[in-house]
């Protein structure tokens, strides 16, 4: 890394998974103290242990972003979405686990923006993969079809299939861990 702003680039990546990260810690400490004595939604908690994932699996690719040589501003700027777009996604998760709900469907699953988001982090990882000179690979293929779940989950207020949903795509990140370390 002897690119000076490669360093400022993947710090302030970091930064912003670092972020990320903390929110959901914090949230996942309210779900396990639950004070309030509210019942706790399992799907919403599913969905927050997975955007951890999401961003210990993002946080590990940060050195694609250190073998990039030339940086230019409109490079910049694409290499913060993924991780911008993994912020906003999990704003809407926890926004989902602290709001009060009575009903059997979870705010999490009524709030379609946090689907189309988290499937735009997909895009955005298969686009990352050709800007990083990786092109398509299998990693990129999992995205794509963790992004067409994630429009299914959008359309849909049903529980289980948000259930098989959130079980597949962990399945599918959980593949792309193994498979692309």
């Amino acid at each position: 890394m002897e690119n000076p702003t490669t360093l400022l680039v993947a710090l302030m990546f970091i930064t912003i998974l670092t972020l990320g990260i903390a929110s959901i810690l914090v949230q996942l400490a309210e779900f396990i103290q639950s004070a309030e004595g509210r019942p706790k939604d399992r799907l919403v908690l599913g969905w927050l242990l997975l955007l951890l994932f999401a961003y210990f699996d993002l946080f590990w690719r940060t050195m694609d972003i250190a073998l990039l040589e030339e940086w230019r501003f409109h490079l910049f700027l694409f290499a913060e979405t993924g991780p911008v777009l993994l912020l906003f996604a999990t704003q809407i998760a926890i926004g989902g686990a602290t709001a009060d709900s009575q009903t059997d469907t979870s705010v999490a699953l009524r709030d379609r923006s946090f689907f189309w988001i988290f499937a735009l982090v997909q895009l955005w990882g298969i686009l990352a993969g050709f800007v990083l000179g990786a092109g398509f690979t299998l990693l990129s293929g999992l995205a794509a079809i963790i992004a067409g779940i994630c429009v299914v989950l959008a359309s849909t207020n049903r529980r289980r299939v948000h259930t098989l949903g959130l079980a597949c795509v962990s399945l599918l990140y959980v593949a792309g861990a193994i498979v692309g370390n």
